[in-house]
């Protein structure tokens, strides 16, 4: 007989070349297919991606495989929302994976709490290095967020009852989790063939969340160094014009002041600031003309279409100190919060 119970979590795989190591992702989600749905988006790949997805698909009833023209990471997740059933929504890159203690944890604590929460928050770690010789590196935790002292505990509330983001500790594609209801409510549509996308889609839906859930386990496990990835500095650099169309996405998804929480909208505002400073730091690194006209461009869309929210932005320290003039040592500052940056968080 079918299973016909909603799945808890649905995750979506946007696929695109990973034939050699989409099994890793995959494999790590078989022993939860009694609550789980996995949906394998084959972004018009030009390997054998769809021949693995069609085999998974065949051999085990809640995984799918989706085959599409190539759009891009993002227009695999804008699928992969359109056609989830399940109560939540994960993405899981192609070649990342799931601690299988922290997904049991995660299940259990939905479980438990009769799917009250509208914004699940994990840890995560870095792995370096390919997939197969691959090292822990760093974990990036958000016990912080969450008062209490037994820091092994499942702990939930509203952005009331929860500290402030630290400076360096911001939500991400790797700890975040939405109630698939909220994704479809903020309308949260990814752009297509533009990389870095997934800031905007963690932003565009944090003004709806009213309750959050923290299991203090390291579920996402976030390979970097395999080559050909979108984190590479060089790749970082040369697409600094993706990080400003995802920027313009993300100033025009929600009018912070029409938050009525003041909690909420703090929250959401700091991450409003940090996606404006993505948006300043890889062009003022480049420090060539058409990264600050490109710039330049991006900051009167800000100012004509939401000139409250642009002098909030604008005021911000962080913007202000990023936005001094490369003869004042504009773009040596830039250079040294990139250096910072990757000292606290080690992305490459």
């Amino acid at each position: 007989m079918k299973n016909t119970k909603q799945p808890l979590i649905t995750f979506c795989i946007p696929s695109y070349n990973s034939g050699p190591f989409l099994h890793f992702a995959v494999e790590s989600l078989i022993p939860f297919g009694d609550d789980i749905e996995v949906l394998i988006i084959n972004d018009g790949s030009k390997d054998n991606t769809g021949e693995v997805a069609d085999e998974f698909a065949a051999k085990y009833p809640f995984i799918k495989a989706v085959h599409q023209e190539n759009g891009g990471h993002g227009e695999g997740i804008n699928h992969g929302i359109e056609l989830a059933t399940g109560v939540y929504f994960k993405v899981l890159d192609s070649d990342d994976w799931v601690e299988h203690d922290s997904m049991k944890a995660l299940l259990d604590d939905i479980k438990a709490t009769n799917c009250i929460a509208d914004l699940y928050i994990c840890d995560y770690t870095y792995f370096q290095g390919g997939r197969e010789e691959a090292n822990r590196d760093k974990r990036i935790h958000f016990d912080y967020l969450f008062k209490g002292k037994d820091k092994t505990v499942a702990k939930g509330g509203t952005f009331k009852e929860m500290r402030e983001f630290g400076y360096t500790k911001n939500l991400t594609l790797h700890s975040s989790m939405y109630r698939t209801e909220i994704l479809r409510q903020s309308g949260v549509h990814c752009p297509a063939h533009v990389s870095y996308e997934d800031n905007y889609f963690i932003y565009a839906s944090l003004y709806l969340v009213k309750q959050v859930r923290y299991v203090p386990v390291s579920l996402y496990c976030y390979l970097i160094g395999r080559e050909g990835q979108s984190m590479q500095n060089e790749t970082l650099f040369r697409k600094y014009k993706d990080f400003i169309l995802d920027g313009q996405l993300v100033f025009d998804a929600v009018d912070v002041y029409s938050i009525e929480d003041k909690k909420t909208r703090k929250a959401v505002i700091h991450h409003l600031i940090m996606n404006m400073v993505l948006v300043i730091l890889y062009p003022k690194i480049r420090g060539d003309k058409e990264s600050k006209e490109a710039v330049k461009a991006f900051w009167k869309h800000c100012k004509e279409t939401n000139p409250r929210q642009y002098r909030l932005v604008r005021r911000h320290y962080t913007v202000s100190y990023l936005s001094i003039p490369n003869w004042l040592g504009g773009r040596l500052l830039a250079k040294l919060a990139y250096w910072l940056g990757h000292k606290f968080v080690k992305f490459n």
